[in-house]
C-alpha cells in the first residue's frame, strides 16, 4: 500500500475516532445530568416522606382547643398566630401588649396538652424581595429568632422545658397559598407563629 493511501487512512481513521470522542464525551454529560436529577427526585420524595410521617405523628388542635386565644387560627392541626400579633414588622422582639395571648397558648400547651413535645415554627412574608441578594437569608433568620422568642416567653414566665420544644424557621418557603404574598394584605397572612405538638411523648 503506498504512503499517500496509509496516510489517507490514517486520516479517516482519526476522524472517525475524534467523533468517536465527541459522542462519548456528549452522553457522559447527558448521563452526569440524568444521575444529578435522579438524586434531586430522590431527595425530593425523601424530604416528602418524611413531612408526611411527621404529620401523621402530629397530634392535631382543634377549633375548639383555640377558643378564647386572641387571634389564633387553626393551620393544618396546628395553632397559627399572625406575626402581626406578636411582633412589628422585620423586628423580632414582642409586643408587651400582646404577651396575654401567649399566656392563653401557655395554658393550652400545660393542661390539655401537657404531655406532647411542642414544635414552633416561625413564617414569614417575602419582604425583602426574594430575588433580592442574601433575602432568604434574613428571612429564615428573623423566621427563627421569632419563633426563639416565643420559646424563651414559655420557658421563662410558663417554665415549659427546653427538651419539650423544638424551633423551626421556614423563612418564606411555606406560605399559606403560593398564590399570596403579592399585596400588603396577603403578606401579612404568612406572617406567623405557628405550634404544632408531637405525638411523641416528652
Amino acid at each position: 500500500m503506498s504512503s499517500f493511501r496509509l496516510r489517507m487512512l490514517a486520516a479517516v481513521l482519526s476522524v472517525l475516532f475524534l467523533s468517536g470522542c465527541g459522542s462519548y464525551e456528549r452522553l457522559k454529560g447527558e448521563l452526569d445530568r440524568a444521575e444529578r436529577a435522579n438524586e434531586q427526585l430522590i431527595d425530593q420524595y425523601n424530604r416528602l416522606q418524611q413531612r408526611r410521617d411527621a404529620q401523621r405523628a402530629a397530634v392535631a388542635i382543634s377549633p375548639g382547643d383555640i377558643a378564647g386565644i386572641e387571634g389564633a387560627e387553626v393551620e393544618d392541626g396546628g395553632l397559627s398566630l399572625g406575626a402581626g400579633f406578636l411582633f412589628n414588622s422585620d423586628e423580632a422582639g414582642l409586643k408587651s401588649e400582646q404577651l396575654p395571648v401567649l399566656d392563653e397558648v401557655a395554658k393550652m400547651l400545660k393542661t390539655k396538652y401537657s404531655g406532647q413535645k411542642i414544635i414552633v415554627e416561625g413564617h414569614t412574608d417575602n419582604e425583602p424581595l426574594e430575588q433580592v441578594a442574601g433575602a432568604s437569608e434574613y428571612n429564615l433568620k428573623l423566621g427563627f429568632e421569632r419563633a426563639t422568642n416565643v420559646f424563651k416567653y414559655l420557658n421563662l414566665k410558663h417554665g415549659i422545658p427546653q427538651e419539650r420544644v423544638a424551633i423551626f424557621s421556614y423563612g418564606t418557603s411555606k406560605p399559606l397559598s403560593p398564590e399570596t404574598g403579592h399585596s400588603p394584605a396577603e403578606r401579612k397572612k404568612n406572617r406567623r407563629v405557628v405550634f404544632r405538638l408531637s405525638a411523641h411523648h416528652y
